[in-house]
């Protein structure tokens, strides 16, 4: 049997719940975001990253205002690592104020990036639109690769694997 759901026009702050909830209904991919200036190198776990366009190759990463991250990453090169199954750890660690458990990085092809990541992306600044509590911050993909391997996700509040 199906149920159907009636609309009901919320009010803050129950919106925020309701919200929050039902986004909690779509899968998500998993990734590290990695940007470096002259304190070191610093990355933060993002889970809105969007292919925009192939020509140019954009994609989109929301960076969330109030994240201690926002200020220095605009405006920089950055790297997008997109996180396996393993990466639990990985995520919780960028995701954390603590920062404890944070992998030493990958720098083989000379950026920043997660050791054993399924993707990456290197990307230059391109644009940035302001968005409510978020930056959508658009990157011009310079370099990316891949390899075989199942992602993280995340569904329902919780890191989880793709069964299947």
């Amino acid at each position: 049997m199906n149920a159907v759901m009636e609309a009901v026009r919320l009010e803050p702050p129950q919106i925020a719940t309701e919200l929050r909830a039902t986004f909690a209904r779509f899968a998500t991919g998993v990734a590290v975001v990695a940007y470096e200036d002259d304190a070191g190198t610093h990355g933060l776990t993002v889970n809105s990253l969007t292919s925009i366009s192939l020509d140019p190759p954009l994609l989109l990463v929301s960076i969330q205002k109030n994240s201690r991250s926002h200020a220095a990453l605009l405006d920089r090169p950055f790297t997008v690592s997109v996180l396996s199954a393993d990466h639990s750890d990985v995520a919780r660690a960028f995701a954390s104020k603590s920062r404890d458990g944070a992998p030493e990085w990958d720098r083989s092809i000379g950026v920043p990036l997660v050791t054993d990541a399924i993707g990456w992306f290197h990307c230059a600044p391109w644009a940035r639109h302001e968005a409510g509590d978020h930056t959508i911050v658009l990157g011009e993909v310079q370099r990316c690769g891949s390899r075989d391997g199942s992602p993280l996700l995340f569904y329902g509040g919780q890191l989880t694997a793709l069964n299947g």
